[in-house]
């Protein structure tokens, strides 16, 4: 799986009553970030030339703010390598990345974090401890031709709340302690996100 900004964007509005979803599939990110009023930004570096896995993992830990200073799973799954689709900027951005995108390697015959893919936490704070109200998240995402989807797995997202492992694995929130929201895909390609929230968010 390739993955590097920008293309698939979703807003997560988080307030005491109010979660949204914008589907952005025509808007840039910079263009989605501005109807919402978002003044932060924030980019993960990614290398100008490809890595290996071990060059991988240092610049990851290093310069993303991992949290636990580490990669929690699937650490020798990750490299960054060249544009599989050096030419074709996904659906409704207005332009191409070019430049090594991070490939994750899911082997034959893995099932979860621990035999394929990977984890890791980037902690987003603020400058002054303040708490965010708004964030936005977007990334590119494409699969091998050959991919074998099996029954799913899940991407990127959203988490956060006092509670830093909550709101996973089957924990619901509370409203008060986590939250969670997911990108996943199922048996042959298809789409779906897994959110875990407080019912009195919804």
């Amino acid at each position: 799986m390739y993955s590097h900004p920008p293309a698939l964007a979703f807003v997560v509005a988080l307030a005491l009553t109010t979660l949204s979803f914008v589907s952005a599939a025509t808007l840039s990110p910079e263009a989605l970030a501005s109807q919402y009023g978002l003044a932060t930004s924030t980019s993960m570096p990614f290398p100008t030339a490809t890595q290996s896995n071990s060059d991988a993992q240092n610049l990851l830990v290093s310069q993303w703010s991992l949290g636990k200073g580490r990669i929690q799973d699937g650490a020798g799954n990750l490299a960054f390598v060249d544009d599989p689709f050096p030419s074709k900027p996904a659906p409704g951005a207005t332009r191409n990345v070019t430049g090594p995108v991070m490939s994750v390697t899911y082997p034959a015959g893995s099932s979860s974090h621990d035999t394929g893919g990977t984890q890791l936490y980037t902690l987003w704070n603020t400058t002054d401890g303040s708490t965010f109200q708004t964030m936005m998240v977007t990334y590119e995402v494409a699969f091998d031709s050959n991919f074998d989807w099996v029954k799913g797995g899940k991407m990127a997202g959203l988490r956060g709340g006092i509670n830093s492992t909550g709101c996973s694995g089957g924990h619901e929130a509370d409203g008060k302690d986590c939250f969670s929201i997911r990108l996943m895909w199922r048996k042959n390609g298809l789409g779906e996100s897994t959110f875990s929230i407080s019912q009195s968010c919804s």
